[in-house]
């Protein structure tokens, strides 16, 4: 984790260098010091960064903190709510667990138990497998391979009321809109609780 922490406060740096290094650069061509011609590499670069920062821009304070590279830990509420119960599988058919292919960080204490796997390039998100579910989803079932020692995100989850999974919870109609053009996408968390204006953290 330290070792970790120290690459995370790395990275931070070399994006504040990043920063200074354009300010100087559009101050110097402002002045006429230099030439735009002589930096070829510079505006390519400075509108990618661009890119970059407006794509981010667009994220949640969530998603934004998860973001690669990053190390990220949760922390989970003192006195977590229990979850509204859904009879997953009944719903399983409908949903592919779809639940089992967003994002999240583990608390340390998953960490440290050593059960849960996470993801080795993206301290502390929990690992997700090729197919894009959970590494812990078992394919076949759809069912958690690690139920009894599942975090507590986890545990706390209720899809009931999620209306990026479902359009209609009752009728077991899929967001499908939503799932298609989010989940496998930095923005596809798993969220608890619902906030003032509607939406998820």
């Amino acid at each position: 984790m330290f070792t970790q922490a120290v690459f995370q406060k790395s990275f931070t740096r070399v994006s504040e260098v990043e920063a200074v290094v354009g300010e100087l650069v559009d101050a110097l061509l402002a002045r006429g010091v230099v030439d735009a011609a002589d930096l070829p590499g510079f505006h390519a670069a400075a509108n990618d960064a661009q890119a970059r920062a407006d794509e981010v821009s667009e994220l949640s304070d969530v998603a934004r903190s998860m973001r690669w590279p990053n190390v990220s830990l949760r922390v989970e509420p003192d006195e977590p709510d229990a979850p509204e119960a859904v009879d997953c599988a009944s719903r399983m058919a409908v949903c592919h667990a779809v639940c089992c292919k967003l994002r999240f960080a583990l608390t340390a204490e998953e960490v440290e138990q050593g059960v849960v796997k996470w993801d080795i390039g993206h301290p502390y998100i929990i690992r997700q497998s090729s197919n894009g579910y959970c590494a812990h989803n078992d394919e076949f079932s759809g069912g958690c391979m690690v139920y009894e020692h599942r975090p507590g995100l986890c545990r706390r989850y209720s899809c009931r009321g999620d209306d990026r999974i479902w359009k209609d919870f009752d009728g077991m109609v899929l967001n499908q809109a939503w799932i298609d053009d989010h989940v496998g996408r930095p923005d596809a968390i798993l969220l608890v609780d619902a906030s003032e204006d509607g939406e998820r953290e």
